[in-house]
């Protein structure tokens, strides 16, 4: 499906324009309502989501264009509007809840869905303030309910219409919103996510000529493997601590969010440090749960955003940027481990992890352009588990791999050889072989260091 958003507009007027898209003319009243038909026909599912800034209706002169002789649905709109300049109590009220008013705008009728955002200026003696991440902020959060809701394969950015400060927080929306989609994507897609940027002709009176829709304007962004933030702590139950103060106070789901954004980056933390034995000995937190808690990100935001239209509420949204960025890294890592079946196993064979992570035509780390990970991995697996000499040492008990190495016997968990060993640090991992397969696993006393270890780093 395809999703396509564009800012409301209020001008007076209701009439269709002539829009051409690749030679085909599309009368409707807005650009997104044409593209939306042009990709009905050509069999494309597709919805229009408009997006009103609070103030747009405290324009007297385009209420003023209204014409006498309009249809009923428009005069009953005039109406409704002309009572926020007679009436101070129906203005207080439009400002409680400015969506009542918004849902009867006739643009409103014929859209799928619209939402209402803070504004910035003075209109009728009323100053609205607003910050431009305010702004962006409401706009990506509406995307990302409706893509939980209902996910759509492409986006469609209609810059056609509305005051430069809310094209700007459209396309920085559509931005943030493909970085987010991106960081959750990192397996291949039979048909990639895309954001476009489209717009029209300027309209202008009079409107009887035909306007041109450019549709095809991809929006390009980089992502990396890369966690927006570091861990405060170096303990599953406090190393977010101070993050999610500022996303939810002190509030019953701090704990929630902090198992995630924990556990986020011990899985993150395991793939950056080519430790591929530690996926398969910690659980990690279902789609299920990562989706709750984007949706709970979105909730907060909301009833912020929705207490006072005014002004910006005080929120913190370099923190909230982080959360979502790290929920969408947690979910892209959570379904590459599904979609190769790896979980906790009381003994890991070495085939497995030599099939998802050292094989070049199979390895997990393409997907993650980790890909000089690989190599060094190898010769980490062959020094350690099949040079003859040391495989043949191999019982069918678990022993210590120090057991079996050459070296110095210390008993201390070394954080650098853990590292440099990629997570085949001699004292922790244990070993034993079972006819033709080797299998490995961490000793149980080892598990909260290595916490410690890869919290860390």
């Amino acid at each position: 499906m395809n999703l396509i958003y564009q800012i409301g507009r209020f001008d007076g007027a209701f009439h269709d324009v002539k829009f051409s898209i690749e030679g085909k003319t599309y009368p409707a009243p807005l650009s997104s309502f044409a593209l939306k038909n042009y990709f009905l026909e050509t069999g494309e599912p597709s919805k229009v989501v408009l997006i009103y800034p609070v103030s747009l209706l405290f324009n007297k002169s385009a209420l003023q264009k209204i014409k006498e002789d309009a249809s009923d649905e428009v005069s009953k709109f005039r109406e409704v509007v002309q009572a926020l300049f007679d009436n101070p109590e129906k203005r207080e009220e439009f400002l409680k809840d400015p969506k009542s008013l918004y849902a009867k705008h006739p643009h409103s009728i014929l859209s799928d869905s619209f939402s209402v955002i803070h504004s910035v200026g003075s209109y009728e003696g009323i100053e609205f303030k607003s910050s431009l991440e305010n702004l962006i902020f409401e706009i990506f959060v509406d995307m990302v309910l409706r893509y939980l809701e209902e996910p759509f394969e492409s986006l469609y950015l209609d810059i056609s219409s509305g005051h430069n400060i809310y094209v700007s927080a459209l396309i920085e929306a559509g931005r943030l919103f493909l970085t987010f989609h991106k960081l959750q994507s990192f397996l291949p897609q039979e048909k990639p996510f895309k954001v476009y940027v489209t717009f029209s002709d300027p309209i202008v009176s009079p409107t009887e000529r035909i306007y041109h829709i450019q549709k095809d304007f991809s929006l390009e962004i980089k992502t990396f493997f890369s966690y927006p933030e570091r861990p405060e702590s170096y303990s599953f139950d406090h190393a977010f601590r101070r993050l999610v103060k500022e996303l939810v106070g002190r509030s019953e789901f701090r704990d929630f969010l902090n198992s995630l954004f924990a556990r986020g980056y011990f899985f993150y933390s395991a793939l950056k440090n080519n430790t591929p034995l530690v996926l398969y000995t910690w659980d990690y937190h279902s789609e299920e749960e990562i989706k709750r808690a984007i949706k709970l990100l979105c909730n907060i935001l909301t009833q912020a955003f929705e207490k006072n239209y005014r002004e910006s509420p005080e929120v913190n949204f370099g923190a909230f940027r982080k959360a979502f960025l790290m929920l969408a890294i947690y979910l892209g890592i959570v379904r590459i481990l599904k979609e190769r079946n790896i979980s906790v196993k009381e003994a890991v064979p070495l085939s497995d992890i030599i099939v998802n992570f050292r094989k070049n035509e199979t390895t997990i780390y393409k997907f993650l352009e980790l890909s000089t990970h690989r190599p060094y991995l190898s010769h980490e697996i062959d020094n350690n588990f099949q040079k003859e000499e040391i495989k043949e040492k191999f019982t069918s008990e678990f022993q210590l791999l120090r057991n079996f190495l050459p070296i110095e016997k210390s008993d201390k968990i070394d954080d650098r050889n853990f590292i440099a060993h990629c997570g085949f640090e001699r004292n922790c991992v244990e070993v034993k072989k079972e006819g033709d397969e080797i299998y490995l696993r961490y000793n149980k006393n080892a598990l909260e260091r290595i916490e410690e270890i890869l919290l860390r780093n």
